[in-house]
């Protein structure tokens, strides 16, 4: 069986993680814990600039056929 590279794999990811940064962004550092707590801000962001480059590196995945 030939296990050939799929682009609709890398859209998948790329998409799942779309929504994960969009949900994170809206239901963890928009909340009035952020606002409340400078720490768990910082932490919450440190994640979402995480996420973003995953995001950005899921992107550079897809090949130039």
């Amino acid at each position: 069986m030939d296990n050939a590279y799929n682009d609709g794999y890398t859209h998948e990811a790329m998409h799942s993680a779309h929504i994960a940064i969009d949900t994170w962004d809206s239901h963890v550092l928009r909340t009035r814990c952020a606002e409340e707590f400078p720490d768990v801000k910082k932490a919450i962001e440190k994640a979402a600039e995480a996420m973003g480059e995953v995001y950005q590196l899921i992107g550079q995945k897809f090949k130039d056929d």
